[in-house]
């Protein structure tokens, strides 16, 4: 997909509509120039608009930040569809960008598994994932990163890893620890287990012997964290922790310095994060759903107890803008307070410059949103059109100048 751009001039002016800025929807005038947005006006009337710009009319729009989603594995359905069948990863990136942008996600985190697990989630898939990514970049029409999955276990590529980060330049990484999880369903429930295994495309036993050589690197892993810890914080890289269970594991890791917490398991987990000040990351389908799916807390919950402030796409991209509705809906929160969920939050919580908000010089990272349809109606990454639909797309072609 080629992004749409201005014929004539670097920049165009967004008119008319209800545009979310300084933390409330307000009537706006948005001019945008080149990647940025150059200036916000309150309340303008056409008339008096200096119209060195085309001017599109939005009025009866919403105007929102680009989503930013810190955690999605819902890409692994483009290159994975079924268990043992995969595609090509460059064709798949384009699959994925543009449905990033029909979801109005302007920055998107893919979930990268470096882990003992093998195969898909293995260290030598994820330095081909990002090789495909790297020589990818120069064609995103959203903004996408990676953000790296570390099994705890996995004690002997911990220099591998760093290796990694510092050639792509990576931001974000989180630790996992699958290991008493593994333990469980090879114990309780072999049926899961059975699952598993064929997801990754091994036998149970194959899957079974990895689970029983990572546990025999238990006294090794604090050493190797404390390295990977090292490292992250000398370079100011944001890491957390995933699937804390209790106040202990969320202490824990507290003190190699990973100060996010991504999907607690446990209200007293989510609790201990809430007390420090830490930014607590929960799923969207958790929330739109009605529940975790695997019986861990629910999202709904810790929102209510305001111990959760920031929202993920987790497997399935659509729940982000869903679960906006669903707040709105339950008069949980004002429409200002949830998107903040999905934009705001998550730049602060792993220092996204100059995104998440709707600010002069910040980048132009937009959604358009009919609220009467609730659909969005267009997505702006950097400036440029991504993704528009019709309703939008005629107001477009009627401004006075083409922006096509």
């Amino acid at each position: 997909m080629n992004h749409f751009k201005s014929v004539n001039t670097s920049g165009y002016i967004l008119h008319g509509a209800k545009i979310l800025h300084n933390c409330q929807m307000q009537s706006g005038t948005l001019t945008i120039e080149d990647d940025f947005i150059s200036s916000i006006e309150a309340n303008k009337k056409l008339e008096n608009l200096k119209k060195s710009y085309p001017v599109v009319d939005l009025t009866g729009f919403w105007v929102l930040p680009g989503i930013i989603d810190l955690h999605g594995d819902g890409f692994e359905r483009q290159l994975f569809p079924r268990p043992g069948v995969s595609f090509d990863i460059s064709e798949s990136l384009k699959i994925v960008d543009k449905e990033l942008s029909i979801n109005g996600i302007t920055m998107a985190y893919l979930a990268c598994s470096f882990s003992w697990e093998g195969k898909v989630r293995s260290p030598e898939y994820a330095k081909t994932f990002l090789e495909n990514l790297n020589k990818y970049k120069q064609s995103m029409i959203t903004n996408i990163d990676i953000q790296i999955r570390y099994e705890t276990h996995l004690v002997e590529k911990v220099q591998e890893l760093i290796n990694l980060i510092k050639k792509y330049n990576l931001n974000y990484v989180v630790f996992n620890n699958h290991i008493p999880d593994a333990l469980d369903k090879i114990k309780n429930k072999p049926f899961a287990f059975s699952v598993w295994a064929n997801k990754m495309s091994l036998k149970n036993s194959e899957l079974e012997n990895i689970v029983r050589y990572r546990v025999s690197k238990e006294k090794q892993v604090s050493h190797s964290l404390k390295i990977l810890s090292d490292f992250l914080k000398s370079k100011n890289i944001k890491f957390g922790s995933h699937d804390d269970e209790s106040i202990e594991d969320r202490k824990w890791f507290r003190s190699f310095g990973a100060k996010i917490c991504e999907f607690p398991t446990t209200i007293a987990a989510a609790k201990e994060a809430h007390s420090k000040n830490e930014n607590v990351i929960m799923g969207a389908p958790n929330l739109v759903r009605g529940g975790s799916h695997n019986g861990n807390v629910s999202t709904l919950e810790l929102l209510e107890l305001e111990y959760c402030n920031i929202l993920v796409s987790d497997y399935y991209y659509p729940s982000l803008l869903q679960s906006i509705w669903y707040l709105l809906d339950q008069k949980i929160c004002s429409i200002e307070n949830a998107w903040a969920l999905i934009s705001e939050n998550p730049a602060k919580a792993i220092n996204i410059d100059k995104r998440g908000a709707i600010k002069v010089n910040n980048y132009a990272d937009l959604v358009i949103i009919n609220p009467k349809t609730r659909e969005i109606e267009a997505t702006i990454c950097n400036g440029k059109i991504a993704n528009i639909c019709k309703s939008v797309a005629d107001r477009f072609i009627r401004s006075s100048n083409s922006v096509f």
